[in-house]
């Protein structure tokens, strides 16, 4: 249980790490994949991270692409949105805490990334402040 809990943050965080760089230049624009990761991550937020909401850049990300550049998009979304409904549903009887600090780091990473002052792509979830 430990390498699935491990292995679904890890895949969390090298999507996002990964492209931490993306739209750092305003004017550069987002590759259908790149959109669809942030999309995605967006997407697992709202499954993990209390009083997230979408905000309407998010929902209106996906509708300047259409054909191969959309599936390209959705396929990138269903990924990271995958891997965060594994940390979502992580179990570890062992250490029930370490679900929960994961699920924590990657509420602050997506924050971090892409909430209100987001630094790869600002503005795609409101984060609940507590």
């Amino acid at each position: 249980m430990r390498r699935f809990i491990s292995t679904a943050a890890a895949m969390i965080l090298a999507c996002t790490i990964s492209h931490s760089a993306v739209a750092e230049d305003a004017a550069a624009p987002l590759t259908p994949k790149d959109a669809g990761l942030r999309y995605g991550q967006a997407l697992g937020a709202l499954e993990v991270c209390h009083g997230s909401k979408l905000t309407a850049k998010a929902d209106g990300l996906s509708q300047s692409y259409s054909g191969s550049e959309l599936e390209t998009f959705k396929a990138a979304a269903a990924g990271v949105f995958e891997a965060w409904n594994g940390v979502k549903n992580c179990v570890n009887a062992a250490d029930p805490n370490q679900c929960k600090i994961i699920m924590d780091k990657s509420c602050l990473t997506a924050e971090a990334e892409i909430g209100a002052t987001g630094k790869a792509l600002a503005g795609l979830v409101d984060f609940a402040k507590h």
